[in-house]
């Protein structure tokens, strides 16, 4: 019985308190991070805005890599019969993207592990393909208003692997500021259970041109899959990222976790054991893994 209370209460009160629906331990974590562990000085436009806003737009350009991706992709035999297709992640394409994110996007991940003040290392790569759903009511590719239910340690980068606009269906996200009011006005239970009035003055599409990309904190922004328009698809890379908790060497890559779980980077289709590091399952293992961070903060 009390156990089944503190359930209920975890779910439920974080709206309450934080303003999003992401568990209420998950949010007192967040905020004694933010606190006492992460690390505002000295950062960036752009993490800046992710501190504050929750995501943001990034200057890099990947139309040479989403090209290269797009090619390997046209060899793979495609199934459209669940209304979205994940793609395999051969060793060609797990070489471009290796590649392509210790390259190009070390400069601004660097910026990532100063704010966190922990290393940070990809924890999941996944391409996938969304199609036109005639059963608007169904979620079936995550086209129901969430936040991803981890710590804020847990963050996501979306590329565009082709021209996308609102036929495409592209994601949906509110700022942590808009999810308040879009929590409020839509009286939010959980992602089955909301009215759907979209506050479009507020609301942030992501479409954009192939090569785009994006990062969000998905655990405190609410966002979804935009629907797709009948005779058209979505190509896009997510590939999520974590801070990682343990000491480890400032040499080792952003691919840290591919030598200990390879097959939770890639081709995992049903969760990851590098994602539940920042999904502790209870109020003692959520301090004990803050308490991990404290410890092994870089500075």
């Amino acid at each position: 019985m009390v156990g089944e209370l503190l359930h209920n209460f975890n779910k439920k009160f974080g709206k309450f308190f934080f303003g999003n629906p992401n568990t209420l331990y998950y949010n007192i974590f967040n905020k004694y991070h933010k606190s006492l562990i992460a690390k505002k000085n000295g950062i960036g436009n752009e993490i800046s805005e992710f501190i504050n806003k929750g995501f943001f737009k990034t200057d890099i350009d990947s139309s040479e890599f989403c090209m290269k991706v797009s090619n390997c992709l046209k060899r793979q035999n495609i199934d459209n019969k669940k209304g979205y297709f994940q793609f395999e992640v051969d060793e060609e394409i797990k070489s471009h993207i290796i590649n392509h994110i210790n390259k190009d996007f070390s400069k601004i991940l660097s910026e990532f592990e100063k704010f966190y003040n922990s290393r940070v290392a990809v924890a999941k790569v996944a391409i996938r393909r969304n199609y036109h759903l005639e059963n608007t009511e169904k979620e079936v590719y995550s086209n129901n208003y969430h936040v991803d239910h981890y710590t804020y340690n847990h963050f996501k980068l979306f590329i565009n692997l082709m021209d996308v606009n609102k036929n495409q269906g592209p994601l949906h996200i509110y700022s942590k500021k808009d999810t308040k009011k879009f929590l409020k006005i839509n009286d939010y239970k959980d992602r089955s259970n909301y009215k759907n009035n979209e506050l479009k003055k507020d609301l942030f599409v992501n479409s954009g041109k192939l090569g785009e990309s994006m990062f969000a904190n998905t655990t405190e922004c609410l966002h979804k899959a935009g629907y797709v328009e009948k005779g058209f698809h979505r190509d896009v890379l997510f590939i999520t990222f974590i801070t990682v908790p343990d000491k480890i060497d400032a040499q080792e890559n952003l691919f840290y976790y591919d030598k200990i779980f390879p097959q939770s980077i890639w081709n995992s289709k049903d969760g990851s054991e590098i994602l539940k590091i920042t999904k502790p399952k209870s109020l003692k293992k959520t301090i004990s893994l803050f308490l991990k961070y404290y410890k092994n903060k870089i500075n």
